[in-house]
């Protein structure tokens, strides 16, 4: 047998990927081939370095590694035993291109960009729209440089161009948007730069403000909200009869100024969640240095111009083009970073491990275990016009994504061999979303329509409020104003009835504190009431809801995976407890053991309900008609599995008890063996 050398692989690729890649989606022969190219690479370096690949993992094993990792959530017992009992050559290749174009994809894709992005539902207005926006990038398999610039050049009201959610995240805190856009998009942490030359890299606090001057001229208001502000002043004072260009008396005049300055102020409550949930880019609006800069290359509160510090040299932008011209050069196939860092992070996202580590660590020092191979991979990417759906869909046609998991973590920043991917444990989401297959069967097309349809009400109110005369504006205002006024007694009311349910809790009188209790449960269900009146009280009340930005809060029901559901989730809860973002920095998530994990598994809700109620699996248990088949139903379902002839002589005569049917699967569900993908 012929010995490769470590450039031989690349060199093979390089050339059957000029010829062979060039449509999209890539037919089977393509993916076949390519993600064959991939797997030399990688052997080339084992061989190179006396490694020798972990073996390929059998059928139950890879059905539940690619449920897990393509879908987000293990098989049912139906599609596990379906995929095992499967006879048919190639249905390893079958199952992935199956689960890559399925709904559990999109799901589990939408987990990757929310948490990477920072994505908070709830945020204001912008949210909403924006979690949206992104589920249906997704959906649509919107191309990566596309959806990348779409954010970065976004302008107008969040209600017409919801992609402004990104800049609006970090509204007025551009440097740290101009931070996270370097981290994300280019792998490049700049922002200890924003108050000083970087102590690590090449990069001074001037090239910093240069770079975020590409976004110098964003602003936070809405042209069109000011102009309607500006109507309904004018309107209010010809009809008190008061002129505001009164030459012939000053006095009056400045009396008048004075008193249309005190209405505009009035009035702009009506718009004051509209005003600032949109994005406007101001030409005349440049950045300045910090009034504290110390440096001799320029000086505090200089003007400083749009330029970069890395890759193409962009300077003298037109001000008018500043953020144009910003996206176009991120998003650009020569910059240096651009695609290597989202096949990075496509890669680390399959087997665990980025090739580059930490993967938003890119620079021109940083070292590159397979430097090859990343190379191969971004003109893989480029060869699919940035299709991360068909570019996932090679990863997970390699025999690497077959082999089975070293279960050795990798040194601290250190290479990693690529025996096989890492041995991980389910992410906070997985684990949900398991949870929901066990408890409800497959829920994948289960969509959160609550959250289009507030949506779609709320842009509807603003299209509807921006056409709206100035004589109904201000009838808006006021109602507006009279509802809010109500809405703060009753939180008024609710706060003190909390406040003396805790006093009587204290005082160890239960039977008040009940009483109290229900009295607070009849105030919350009063509001909800008067909120959903309002809301049905013909076009000023439905208007008026707008305004007050009711109903734009939304949760996903507890069927509902978590793609479903508003983020970031509330402290204490089931997912962020086992590790889910906070939402506060780039992929904030983490696998991390805790006391309250072990509790929740033990004793929680969604553990009891799942194997003591009348959900898919307890159901399932109860109606299986002998202890064998009971015992399948257990495994088929939290391992995706059969026992072998050890286990069913172990745990078959449980099944004969409710009792110790439900204490083994709870073991179960507590083990490792469920919790990490193998």
């Amino acid at each position: 047998m012929k010995t490769l050398s470590i450039t031989t692989p690349f060199l093979l690729a390089t050339a059957i990927l000029t010829t062979t890649l060039h449509a999209k989606p890539f037919s089977q022969e393509t993916v076949r081939s390519t993600s064959n190219q991939i797997d030399q690479l990688v052997a080339a370096h084992l061989q190179k370095n006396n490694i020798k690949a972990n073996p390929v993992i059998n059928d139950a094993t890879f059905a539940r590694r690619s449920f897990i990792s393509i879908a987000g959530r293990i098989p049912t017992a139906g599609e596990a035993r379906a995929f095992i009992t499967d006879t048919k050559k190639g249905k390893r290749r079958a199952l992935v291109d199956s689960l890559i174009h399925s709904k559990g994809y999109e799901s589990r894709m939408f987990n990757f960009w929310a948490d990477l992005l920072r994505l908070k539902t709830n945020d204001e207005s912008y949210g909403l729209g924006w979690h949206l926006w992104i589920r249906k990038a997704v959906e649509d398999n919107m191309p990566y440089d596309a959806f990348v610039h779409a954010m970065v050049r976004s302008e107008g009201m969040a209600s017409e161009n919801p992609a402004v959610g990104y800049y609006l995240r970090d509204r007025g805190m551009l440097l740290d948007n101009i931070s996270n856009t370097a981290q994300v998009f280019l792998g490049t942490q700049i922002g200890c730069a924003q108050c000083h030359d970087h102590p690590f890299e090449d990069v001074t606090q001037r090239q910093y403000y240069e770079f975020a001057a590409f976004a110098g001229g964003t602003e936070y208001k809405s042209a069109d909200a000011q102009n309607k502000l500006r109507q309904m002043t004018m309107h209010t004072m010809k009809e008190n009869g008061a002129k505001l260009s009164d030459r012939r008396n000053k006095k009056k005049r400045n009396k008048n100024q004075g008193m249309a300055r005190k209405t505009a102020r009035d009035y702009a409550s009506l718009f004051k969640y509209f005003r600032k949930n949109a994005v406007t880019d101001n030409p005349t609006q440049k950045l300045k240095l910090p009034h504290d800069y110390q440096y001799n290359d320029g000086k505090p509160g200089e003007i400083v111009e749009p330029k970069t510090f890395f890759g193409a040299s962009v300077n003298n932008v037109p001000p008018a083009e500043r953020r144009k011209v910003f996206a176009d050069w991120i998003t650009d196939r020569d910059n240096p970073y651009f695609t290597k860092v989202i096949v990075n992070r496509l890669w680390a996202e399959v087997f665990g491990r980025g090739i580059v580590e930490p993967v938003d660590d890119w620079s021109e020092t940083t070292t590159v275990s397979h430097p090859q191979l990343i190379d191969y991979l971004s003109k893989v990417m480029i060869a699919t016009d940035y299709d991360v759906k068909e570019f996932m869909r090679v990863l997970y046609h390699t025999r690497l994504f077959e082999s089975a998991v070293t279960p050795r973590e990798a040194a601290m920043g250190g290479s990693y061999d690529f025996r096989g991917p890492i041995l991980r444990r389910m992410s906070a989401e997985e684990i949900h979303d398991s949870f929901i297959a066990l408890e409800f069967g497959n829920k994948d097309n289960t969509v959160n329509r609550r959250m289009e349809t507030q949506w779609e009400t709320y842009a509807k109110g603003v299209e509807n409020l921006f056409k709206m005369p100035p004589a109904q504006l201000i009838a808006l205002d006021k109602a507006a104003d009279e509802a809010e006024k109500k809405l703060y007694a009753d939180r008024i009311a609710s706060r003190k009835l909390r406040t003396a349910i805790d006093q009587a809790k204290g005082e160890g009188d239960n039977e008040k504190a009940r009483k109290l209790q229900r009295e607070l449960r009849e105030k919350y269900a009063s509001l909800r009431r008067k909120s959903n009146q309002q809301s049905m009280q013909g076009e000023q009340g439905s208007m008026v809801s707008v305004v007050m930005q009711r109903n734009l809060r939304t949760r996903g029901e507890i069927s509902m995976r978590s793609s479903e559901k508003a983020a970031p989730l509330k402290p204490g809860t089931f997912m962020r407890q086992f590790g889910a973002s906070d939402r506060q920095a780039p992929e904030a998530s983490h696998t991390q053991a805790s006391i309250p994990q072990v509790l929740t598994l033990l004793n929680g809700r969604e553990v009891t309900s799942m194997t003591d109620g009348k959900g898919l699996l307890a159901n399932s248990l109860r109606n299986a008609p002998s202890p064998a088949r009971k015992l399948d139903t257990l495994f088929l379902s939290i391992y995706s599995t059969l026992p072998t002839t050890t286990e069913r002589q172990r745990y078959q005569p449980m099944m004969k008890s409710p009792r110790d049917i439900q204490a083994l699967a709870k073991a179960m569900l507590n083990s490792k063996r469920f919790l990490f993908i193998q």
